[in-house]
């Protein structure tokens, strides 16, 4: 009596469980590849609003240290305010304003220049001798940056 060949290959229960433990195993590290994409981009927006409230900040701190006079109340820069502060003599003219693709311009005479890039608004609020600059970034989820530029050496603004 011959016996009954087997035939090679695989039953249709081995191939779906074949199936069921390469998609939990795809499942797992697209998930694990996914957590590190966030933590990548979310890193790339807190280096890029840092960026942008470095940049933004040494500019405007030496131009309000070299002002010969500052606005009367709190100002803000943005896309559709600026301000002018004067400094120097000859007195120069310095105009800062954010442009519709979140540049803070730093404008002097006719020359204008990216400042820094990344930047929503500026909030100038002088107070006795001092004055506290908020920075807000454009990046999601930034937060505003704040200095504080204290007394120059001929005495309060």
């Amino acid at each position: 009596m011959r016996h009954p060949r087997r035939q090679e290959g695989f039953t249709i229960i081995e191939a779906l469980i074949g199936i069921t433990i390469l998609s939990i195993v795809t499942l797992v590290m697209g998930s694990t590849f996914l957590v590190g994409v966030r933590a990548i981009s979310n890193e790339a927006r807190i280096i890029a609003a840092d960026n942008a409230t470095s940049d933004a900040s040494l500019s405007l701190v030496r131009d309000l240290n070299s002002a010969n006079a500052l606005p009367g109340g709190p100002v803000t820069i943005n896309s559709v305010s600026s301000v002018t502060l004067t400094y120097g003599s000859p007195a120069a003219t310095v105009v800062y304003s954010v442009d519709a693709n979140s540049n803070l311009i730093r404008t002097v005479g006719l020359s204008a220049q990216v400042a820094a890039r990344g930047i929503t608004s500026v909030v100038i609020a002088p107070g006795g001798c001092y004055v506290t600059v908020t920075i807000q970034p454009s990046a999601v989820g930034a937060t505003a940056s704040t200095v504080n530029v204290s007394n120059r050496p001929g005495g309060c603004f």
